[in-house]
């Protein structure tokens, strides 16, 4: 392999034996070499392949910022998070994350700390994330001798939460908010307070995440319907179909989107868990 472009002293993009570009990280892999000159492979420490063009030169300009150990850091991390959460994550990681520790870092030196508006419903609605992402943060820390808290480790939980749904950040916060409204309409309509720690709790949030981001890009509702089932489940659980309908007209006005009936099954079975739940 040859240097096609050196991007500085630890990164070059070279082309592998297929013709595909690729990016190349080492510690002075580029140093005191130019274009056409051959890389040494044992220097080579991350490949990176970023099927999205657009994505791919994003990550070339992020690179010019962004530290060798900073992007060590943020690559351990995306590992970290895909083998615990065992889930697929977009590529659009490799940029924010990467970007967002080189910010904090910057921040921390510059004694400016960032409130996290949206802490309290990042800690109760992606449980999973932020157990991650304070892992994460503690691992920045000791690496780089800061002290950062836990308004980062939701900022951190909010990249993970970004690229398993592949959304931006800002739909990532509407969609927080969006299952921020449905719970507060659920614990008020049933009178029930939804346990996070509880099998039922985990189940409704993690069938919520998914529901909110559908609501928020405007998805178009799931075409298979089961009306026998739908009839079945609004005799058998009344309370709870009343609540997931009254869910259902909150969303068609906040939001303009219509639910399905089989979405609004969904809801009735996992609200009707809860009203089980209280009986107990």
């Amino acid at each position: 392999m040859e240097i096609h472009r050196v991007i500085n002293n630890n990164i070059v993009v070279s082309e592998d034996s297929q013709g595909d570009e690729v990016i190349l990280i080492g510690k002075g892999l580029a140093f005191g070499l130019k274009r056409g000159d051959p890389i040494q492979e044992k220097r080579v420490e991350k490949r990176f392949y970023l099927e999205d063009k657009g994505l791919y030169a994003k990550f070339k300009k992020m690179l010019q910022e962004v530290s060798l150990e900073e992007m060590h850091i943020a690559d351990d991390i995306i590992s970290m998070a895909r083998r615990q959460l065992k889930r697929e994550f977009s590529e659009s990681i490799y940029i924010s994350l990467p970007d967002h520790i080189h910010a904090a870092i910057k921040r921390h030196h510059d004694g400016i700390q960032l409130q996290n508006g949206l802490l309290w419903e990042i800690k109760r609605m992606y449980k999973e994330e932020f157990r991650i992402a304070e892992k994460a943060v503690a691992y920045i820390n000791d690496q780089f001798g800061v002290d950062l808290g836990e308004d980062e480790m939701g900022f951190i939980a909010f990249h993970f939460v970004s690229a398993e749904l592949n959304s931006e950040m800002n739909a990532i916060t509407k969609i927080t908010r969006c299952m921020k409204e449905i719970m507060n309409l659920v614990t008020y309509n049933l009178q029930v307070c939804i346990d996070d720690n509880s099998m039922n709790g985990f189940r409704f949030m993690t069938h919520l995440k998914f529901f909110a981001h559908r609501v928020v890009n405007k998805e178009p509702p799931e075409i298979r319907e089961d009306t026998v089932l739908y009839d079945i489940i609004r005799e058998k659980y009344r309370k709870a179909f009343q609540v997931a309908l009254k869910i259902k007209d909150y969303i068609i006005n906040q939001y303009n989107y219509e639910i399905s009936d089989i979405e609004v099954t969904y809801l009735t079975v996992h609200l009707q868990r809860f009203l089980e739940r209280k009986t107990e």
